[in-house]
């Protein structure tokens, strides 16, 4: 197994590996903690071998969005069609923060992709938050954020996802059922390193204020967090598949590829309570 850096903040892709054997378990697991975001190249992979990957990292969780495929309820496709302008998780966020115990990893599989474009920008909110001020990261440290599922600032869910009728899209309408309360800065369970921990697509405002009240500090963070020294960019090929922590990264699906098609297979796994 070879493990190549991405950038400096996050990021590797590993070669050597076979993700349908066990064999080197231990080493991937100690560069997602180390990396975060982890990409592996050619891997000829079906759905039951995605779920099985998934596992090793924990248990399947449901997505409320979005229905999920026949015999694989926890999979489910993202697919862009070469008609469609609108894309699935086109902006910075962290995936479900607005559930009680968000998934704290990712895996993205690429089945389709286009000639050029359709990227994935990952960056480092465990870097981010090292680089606020002491004075900041006193501040931040005792902020409580409220998620919501509505994507206020992106025009509402169910109009965001009328765009993507290739998608199997449903209850956009109880999105404003999905909230939750998280720590701005949350702690890695395995590092114990802390994190920024809030978006614009998720984060409405700071518990105890008003979201004109939350505003110049929220808006602060979610651009402080996206400095470019804090990314990485991941480019997909059929069978890449890609794995990331949302504990302590956000990540943006660049819409950049219209009449073109993109699908890929996703899943998240292992609620965890942020803290």
């Amino acid at each position: 197994m070879k493990v190549v850096p991405l950038a400096g903040a996050l990021g590797a892709e590993i070669h050597g590996v076979d993700l349908k054997q066990d064999a080197a378990w231990n080493e991937i697991h100690q560069a997602f903690l180390k990396y975060a975001v982890l990409v592996f190249r050619d891997q000829k992979i079906e759905p039951a071998d995605l779920m099985k990957i998934g596992a090793r990292f924990g248990e399947p969780c449901h997505y409320p969005f979005v229905t999920g495929m026949d015999k694989f309820p926890f999979i489910f496709e993202v697919i862009k069609e070469p008609d469609e302008k609108r894309n699935f998780g086109g902006a910075w966020h962290s995936d479900t923060a607005y559930l009680k115990q968000p998934p704290l990893a990712t895996l993205l599989h690429a089945v389709q992709t286009p000639e050029h474009g359709g990227d994935t920008l990952f960056t480092s909110t465990a870097a981010a938050y090292d680089a606020l001020s002491d004075g900041l990261r006193k501040v931040v440290d005792g902020l409580t954020g409220v998620n919501s599922a509505e994507l206020k600032h992106g025009g509402g869910r169910s109009n965001l996802h009328k765009g993507i009728g290739s998608m199997k899209v449903h209850d956009t309408d109880s999105a404003a059922d999905y909230v939750a309360e998280h720590p701005i800065a949350r702690t890695h369970p395995d590092s114990g390193r802390k994190a920024l921990y809030a978006s614009r697509s998720h984060t409405t405002h700071f518990k105890g204020m008003t979201e004109e009240e939350s505003a110049p500090l929220l808006n602060f963070l979610v651009q402080h967090q996206v400095k470019p020294e804090f990314t990485c960019r991941v480019r997909w090929a059929p069978g890449t598949l890609t794995v990331w922590d949302n504990r302590c990264t956000q990540h943006n699906a660049v819409n950049d590829y219209h009449g073109q098609r993109r699908h890929m297979r996703r899943i998240t796994v292992g609620a965890q309570t942020p803290r």
